[in-house]
């Protein structure tokens, strides 16, 4: 699912937008009070946009903000919320008492509620920002885990989105489709909230990961297992999460929590390691056929050739040019 631009119909979503710096810094004071945003080395302020869908207690944004030159953004303040950014342009160095860290479109950053942070720029971001309440996150952990916490969860800074980004879009775009409407159900809000808060826990790593991880035991229930025959039987169709849990019969929040409870990753990370394998397979058949990277990407479902190449090298240690030489 494509993750970048503002998707038609989001208008409505609209908080606001300015081209003038000044507004852009007074709106930010205004509406975050934790946050401030600076323009570094004199650059020309262009464009800032905010689009905002709150979903019970949670809130989803997606902010836009270009400039010709760098910017930062800085949190100096306490906050009583989680933020999980998750990038689709740009490219952002991360400050904070963990050190520095680079995130880059298809990662994600968390800003702790009571720690500082900067986020420096290179003249334009586009993200998506779901802030959490510490309370539901603390509450959740706290019921998965039997326990009371004695202190609050701390995330890993920068990490690989493990596919949230696109649910969240998935989350926005039927919003705006469907108006008030989707949201006014109490069920429908409740399974939103409850299903966003697991993959969070589940799909980043933090401060009771290994707790959590402990307490996964046994073997992996029905659901799993059926997911698993439709994914492999359809890995090169376009899956979304949706439709493999409508075939394993379970809601998406069971499917997202039990794949990284028995096989330890996402169901779209699944899905997106067994289009590996048949890719390495159809490089491997193309050394005698004459086949093709390109080609070999396309048959396995795969339609952005250089993500494509960067996650097969991560995942088999070569470039997929060097599966197919024989190399």
């Amino acid at each position: 699912m494509d993750v970048t631009g503002s998707p038609a119909g989001f208008d409505s979503a609209m908080r606001f937008q300015t081209h003038n710096a000044d507004e852009c810094k007074e709106y930010f004071r205004a509406q975050q009070g934790t946050h401030q945003f600076d323009l570094s080395r004199g650059p020309s302020f262009q464009d800032f946009q905010h689009h905002e869908w709150p979903v019970g207690r949670l809130s989803l944004n997606l902010i836009e903000m270009r400039c010709a030159g760098d910017f930062t953004v800085t949190k100096a303040q306490p906050a009583s919320y989680y933020q999980f950014n998750f990038l689709l342009e740009g490219s952002c160095r991360v400050k904070g008492r963990f050190g520095n860290a680079i995130a880059q479109p298809g990662d994600a950053f968390i800003i702790d509620p009571d720690q500082p942070l900067t986020e420096l720029w290179e003249d334009r971001m586009m993200q998506y920002l779901l802030r959490v309440d510490r309370r539901l996150i603390d509450g959740m952990l706290s019921t998965e885990l039997g326990k009371s916490l004695k202190q609050h969860v701390v995330f890993d800074p920068v990490a690989h989105d493990p596919g949230i980004g696109p649910w969240l879009r998935h989350i926005a775009a039927n919003t705006a489709e469907a108006g008030n409407l989707l949201l006014s159900d109490r069920r429908v809000v409740k399974s939103i909230e409850d299903t966003l808060i697991t993959m969070l826990l589940t799909g980043f790593r933090h401060s009771e990961s290994a707790g959590l991880e402990r307490s996964a035991q046994g073997v992996a229930p029905y659901y799993v297992k059926r997911a698993e025959e439709h994914i492999h039987a359809n890995a090169r169709n376009d899956l979304t999460i949706e439709d493999i849990a409508a075939v394993a019969k379970v809601s998406p929040r069971t499917l997202f929590y039990g794949f990284k409870r028995w096989r330890g990753k996402s169901p779209m990370a699944y899905v997106r390691d067994a289009r590996l394998d048949i890719a390495r397979k159809e490089l491997e058949m193309g050394r005698e056929s004459g086949g093709s990277v390109s080609g070999a990407a396309i048959n396995a479902g795969f339609t952005n050739f250089s993500q494509f190449s960067r996650i097969y090298k991560a995942r088999f240690g070569e470039p997929p040019s060097a599966t197919l030489l024989g190399h």
